[in-house]
């Protein structure tokens, strides 16, 4: 495990979330010393903010860890953090920049997700989820300058709809529709028709996940930190290979717990091109 804290705590979090999102670890080796711990931190704190938005079944409890957040965040900022995360990172980023409006933007989002309707169309549902990664990927530059906020907000989205595609059914027994309706009536399906394995959503499947790696293909890694670029590479090669299995939604969920070696060559590019763009 990399080492980002002298204690453990942080280190925990990192175990915790690097069980499923096992690029975290890879990439923190390429994040720059002096600022390891803190990304390493805003890393985790997403992971937190997407669990309670996505992981928490009964919308009550996921409002009040959302709530509560908020509540965290925002007390962060005026030096008040409690949270093993944001005590963290206000030890090595100026949390007091980051108005408490955004992080309320950011908790609203993230439970306005929920309920989501579903998305007409692939543009559509991407966009959604850049209601959330939008205002996030902005704080995340805020406190670790340069990034590319357009590229970041994109990649992050499409990690978030590759994630929720894998858990399928969680996403459909809460309620979501972690793909669009026109690729439902293309192929004349409905909703309770994904949750039954067969040929014909199969090939939904395989439509969607290339679709969704044309996007992962269009967006610029030049810009992102180590984590999301790591991230970005994984994922198209999780696409790729799912889309060719006999069973495309299995085939994903297996490669997530798997990172190919090119989202290391990924990582090391990142911070190499975050190098440059810091050199006066």
């Amino acid at each position: 495990m990399s080492e980002v804290d002298d204690d453990g705590v942080l280190g925990s979090f990192i175990g915790k979330w690097a069980q499923t999102a096992p690029e975290l670890e890879l990439a923190l080796a390429f994040t720059p010393q002096p600022l390891r711990a803190a990304q390493a931190a805003f890393a985790c704190l997403v992971h937190e903010l997407e669990y309670a938005a996505f992981g928490i079944a009964e919308p009550q409890p996921a409002l009040f860890k959302l709530q509560w957040w908020t509540e965290e965040l925002a007390a962060a900022g005026r030096g008040e953090a409690s949270h093993p995360l944001t005590q963290a990172l206000a030890a090595a980023v100026p949390l007091a920049r980051v108005a408490p409006e955004s992080w309320q933007t950011v908790c609203a989002a993230a439970f306005s997700l929920r309920e989501a309707a579903p998305a007409s169309d692939g543009d559509g549902l991407l966009a959604e989820f850049a209601t959330l990664y939008q205002p996030l990927v902005r704080i995340q530059a805020q406190l670790f300058s340069p990034l590319d906020v357009a590229a970041l907000s994109r990649a992050r989205s499409l990690a978030r709809v590759v994630r929720e595609c894998a858990n399928l059914a969680a996403a459909l027994t809460a309620g979501r529709l972690p793909l669009p309706l026109d690729l439902l009536a293309r192929h004349r399906l409905a909703r309770g028709d994904l949750a039954r394995p067969g040929v014909a959503s199969a090939e939904l499947l395989r439509e969607w996940l290339d679709a969704l790696r044309v996007h992962a293909d269009a967006v610029d890694p030049h810009g992102l930190d180590p984590i999301s670029a790591a991230t970005l590479s994984a994922d198209r090669w999780r696409l790729r290979r799912a889309q060719a299995a006999a069973e495309p939604l299995q085939a994903l969920c297996d490669r997530l717990a798997r990172v190919p070696l090119r989202a290391t060559l990924a990582a090391w590019r990142a911070r190499r091109a975050g190098a440059a763009l810091a050199s006066p």
